[in-house]
């Protein structure tokens, strides 16, 4: 069982997230940063079409859906599903953080739905793989 709890004595949140949650659960599930990394180990939404190889292009929309794709497929691998998530907490490189006030939040709600799991955004100087702009971690609750 969840509830979601928004205390009157705070602003409603200004994004697609809870304030706090009441869970009762048999089983807790917890899911390691995700990263934008296909099946394949590619790293997704990275073009380099310059001849040079000096400049390259990050698609941040491409990243955080594969991203989010990778959260899933760890839930229902352990028998969970993304309405199951009771905390996801999402960590953005600090040169993406003006896209990500708006892509992110699309991509979000894209993929959660109404589902609005508490959480934290939060921006680094960097992810262990340079070409990453986000990595997502959650919890899970199941019965």
């Amino acid at each position: 069982m969840k509830e979601r709890i928004e205390p009157r004595t705070v602003a409603q949140p200004v994004g697609s997230y809870s304030h706090a949650m009441k869970v009762s659960a048999k089983q807790l599930v917890f899911v390691a940063g995700q990263v934008p990394v296909d099946r394949g180990g590619n790293i997704v939404g990275v073009n380099s079409d310059d001849k040079l190889g000096n400049h390259r292009t990050i698609d941040l929309a491409a990243q955080a859906r594969q991203t989010f794709l990778n959260v899933r497929a760890a839930l229902e691998a352990a028998g969970a599903s993304m309405k199951d998530i009771v905390r996801l907490d999402t960590y953005v490189v600090i040169s993406a953080m003006n896209e990500w006030r708006t892509i992110g939040r699309n991509v979000r709600q894209e993929i959660l739905g109404e589902a609005h799991p508490p959480g934290a955004t939060v921006f680094v100087a960097g992810l262990m793989i340079p070409e990453a702009l986000l990595e997502i971690s959650a919890i899970a609750a199941i019965d």
